[in-house]
């Protein structure tokens, strides 16, 4: 998709427990964010980031485009589920448009499942010389089962959407919370890498970047969601009430020591999936850890994952690579929301930024 001058871009972000949407201005200049909206949804529409209920999902969507005000019906949508497989392949070297063509060829070994029930995708992201002086290309390769991916595009259809490009949520994470500074200095792009969590309501996208270029993503099918209902379950409690505990704004001595056990064992899964990536690829030099997602607002999780992980936890900024326009929200309101928003501004960003 080609951007025009002063074309809007809409990105959304389906999760467990909300469907995000993002919308950007872009024209000359930085883009705006013109428009930004959430709905909630009931439990169970959205299970482990898969669509279970489409016919609500649908009337929500068009509920949710007509309270926020959107015209532009085109949107880039944002995947993160057990039915995608994302994993580094070395490939041959070949021209990208070659590459594109030659893909379902190549992968089947690499992927649990059959390459005509899947839709394929990848970023290239380095070339290198073998020993043999073959010339070879490492890829990020992305693959998901179609079934599930035809399941969002039939409901965007009943809300009268029309997916212009379906992303991967850790490529719009990687967009909208690293600050892009970077491309105006002779120096170019930082040789670090660096890890964003992004805790949602159900999922955890954990993306780990060298270059400030993607090099691994895994999600956890777990999120803030799963705390309070631990509360709820353990302690006997309401979920308002657990959720104003996992938050910090309520105090109960007993029930926030069942928290911290939860986000110990929590930090401990994002743990050992990046001991993962050092084991597969001898990357030590990760230097921080970027948190984001309505799960981040848990007490204690970022001193936790500094603790756990032995790495400074900064909290990410999604409104940092634009400018904001008029949001009918309060500074308070868009501060309260902006952990939530990564991922579908992100998304917003994908013609932009690339």
């Amino acid at each position: 998709m080609s951007l025009r001058k002063e074309q809007s871009s809409i990105g959304l972000d389906i999760s467990t427990g909300s469907v995000k949407v993002a919308e950007l201005q872009i024209g000359k200049g930085e883009p705006v964010l013109s428009n930004l909206g959430i709905i909630h949804l009931p439990e169970g529409v959205v299970r482990d980031g898969e669509v279970e209920d489409m016919a609500t999902l649908s009337h929500l969507l068009k509920e949710l485009w007509s309270r926020v005000g959107l015209r532009n019906r085109r949107v880039i949508l944002g995947i993160a589920n057990q039915k995608v497989i994302v994993r580094p392949i070395e490939l041959p070297y070949m021209e990208r448009e070659e590459l594109d063509s030659a893909l379902r060829f190549q992968v089947q070994e690499f992927i649990p499942i059959p390459v005509e029930d899947a839709v394929l995708d990848f970023e290239i992201i380095e070339e290198f010389m073998t020993a043999e002086e073959e010339r070879m290309l490492t890829v990020l390769l992305v693959a998901a089962h179609r079934d599930m991916i035809q399941s969002f595009v039939e409901t965007l259809r009943l809300a009268g959407l029309t997916p212009v490009a379906i992303d991967l949520k850790a490529f719009a994470l990687a967009r909208s919370l690293i600050k892009k500074e970077y491309a105006f200095l002779e120096e170019g792009p930082s040789e670090e890498s660096i890890c964003i969590v992004n805790v949602g309501a159900g999922i955890t996208n954990i993306v780990i970047l060298k270059e400030n270029v993607p090099r691994f993503a895994r999600f956890l099918l777990r999120g803030g969601d799963d705390f309070s209902h631990t509360l709820m379950d353990r302690m006997d409690i309401e979920m308002g009430e657990a959720e104003e505990i996992r938050t910090g704004k309520l105090v109960e001595p007993e029930v926030n020591q069942v928290l911290q056990q939860e986000v110990v064992s929590f930090v401990g899964e994002v743990r050992r999936s990046i001991d993962y990536y050092v084991a597969q690829t001898q990357e030590r030099n990760i230097t921080k850890v970027i948190l984001s997602g309505s799960g981040s607002k848990t007490v204690n999780l970022p001193q936790e994952l500094n603790r756990g992980l032995r790495l400074p936890v900064e909290i990410g900024k999604p409104f940092q690579n634009l400018k904001l326009g008029r949001l009918p929200f309060a500074p308070e309101e868009l501060a309260d929301i902006e952990p939530s928003v990564a991922v579908c501004v992100g998304l917003a960003l994908r013609e932009v930024l690339e």
